[in-house]
């Protein structure tokens, strides 16, 4: 497939900002386009390579596997159980079993429909601005008038609430009063509009493609004890945040809470399509045999591949590594803010990051045309950040891999503050 073919084609799937970029191969945080261009990847993929491209150790455990068997459908098979038995062992004793599927918005589909089955309800509170995925159940439950507007009649029975951006939260920028005012929004809509009926919360640790907003985390302790409260379960959609990504193995071991189910995916293979739902045994018991089943789901290529990527996770620190590097990166942005005209703020958990444009810093007017700008001055510099986000689209991501090497790491740096410098 050529260029031109590649980009009239697949027009609608094109990321903003990347129009004229077709990638061709890629190693560690380095990407080549069809033209033989270089650029620094601070992208991971979409958070999903993060012990970065075409990793020598993936590589050779894929290619060995799928020399040996591709598929085996829901029979068993050791790696898959080893990876389950290993998942369970690196969330820790409050989670029992492991069931593998393929994509994110998949095992967010099961783990909603294995909290209906536990708890014997049917409504969902989500948040406002969050992201699940694209799928029908999956954007249902998310918070962006983007992935919403082109599904609708979505999914009923689904409530929203606000989630914390202290950056633009309407009522002030208090971290305790959006907190506060967010929990009190909760609890008058399960004592109004709901039904009596709630299954579960579902929330991020912090929005991804919302904005890279990170919450108080107040917040989720707060969650936690509105779940309880009302006997609904709390589902911790880390998709983008688990796997070393926000500085721990998950996020949810930062923020003082335990949710009853636990959704991963994007890193937990470092490119390969797998996916997987933690929960305890209780919770799974509800859902009768076969009824998460998943042709692709824990394939033993993609099996091979996450238990790879772990080993080297592991091995090399780099969760750890993560929280250091992530927390360097966050301060050296935020010194140099005062020279970046049009940005209001810069956040981040771990290796994941936002930065929002606005027109003036003093009204916060968002950019997203700045942003856009952005996107494509990058990569013009050699640097790849991801596509404008947020309900706003004006807010830049970036996510590097977490084994990024320093003098890379840096030079990306360098080029951002320069983009920065003149969006």
């Amino acid at each position: 497939m050529t260029a031109e073919t590649s980009q009239s084609t697949f027009e609608p799937a094109r990321a903003r900002g990347h129009s004229e970029i077709v990638w061709d191969h890629a190693l560690g945080s380095e990407v080549w386009d069809t033209e033989g261009k270089k650029y620094i990847d601070f992208t991971s993929g979409v958070l999903v390579t993060n012990i970065g491209h075409a990793h020598p150790e993936v590589a050779a455990a894929v290619a060995a596997q799928a020399a040996r068997l591709t598929n085996c459908y829901d029979f068993p098979q050791p790696l898959r159980a080893q990876l389950a038995e290993r998942l369970v062992g690196l969330a820790g004793p409050d989670f029992e079993q492991a069931a593998l599927f393929t994509t994110g918005a998949e095992a967010i589909d099961a783990a909603l429909r294995t909290a209906r089955a536990a708890t014997d309800r049917f409504e969902f509170v989500a948040f406002m601005h969050g992201f699940h995925g694209r799928s029908f159940t999956a954007a249902s439950v998310g918070g962006l008038q983007t992935t919403r507007s082109s599904a609708g009649p979505l999914l009923p029975g689904v409530l929203f609430a606000p989630y914390p951006y202290l950056y633009r939260d309407p009522l002030g920028e208090d971290s305790a009063q959006s907190v506060d005012i967010a929990i009190a929004y909760l609890e008058m809509m399960a004592d109004t509009v709901s039904t009596g009926s709630i299954a579960a919360v579902i929330a991020e640790p912090y929005l991804g493609s919302g904005g890279g907003v990170v919450p108080p985390r107040e917040f989720f302790q707060r969650i936690r004890a509105f779940c309880d409260e009302r006997g609904a379960l709390m589902i911790l959609d880390e998709v983008q945040s688990g796997f070393g990504r926000a500085g721990s193995w998950f996020a949810y071991q930062q923020l003082g809470i335990v949710p009853d189910i636990l959704v991963v995916a994007k890193g937990i293979a470092n490119g390969l399509p797998l996916s997987a739902v933690l929960a305890r045994e209780e919770t799974f018991a509800a859902m009768p045999p076969g009824t998460l089943g998943s042709t692709y789901g824990g394939n033993p290529v993609s099996s091979a591949a996450a238990l790879a990527t772990l080993n080297v996770l592991e091995r090399d620190a780099l969760p750890e590594r993560a929280a250091q590097v992530g927390g360097y990166m966050l301060d050296w942005l935020r010194e140099r803010q005062d020279g970046f005209p049009h940005v209001g703020d810069i956040r981040g958990m771990g290796m994941s990051f936002g930065i929002e444009l606005v027109e003036d810093k003093a009204t916060k007017a968002p950019a997203p045309d700045r942003a856009l700008a952005a996107v494509s001055a990058a990569a013009r510099e050699g640097l790849l950040v991801l596509p404008p986000s947020g309900n706003l689209g004006n807010v830049l991501r970036m996510a590097p891999a977490l084994n990024i090497p320093d003098d890379l790491l840096q030079q990306g740096l360098l080029r951002l503050e320069k983009v920065l410098s003149e969006a």
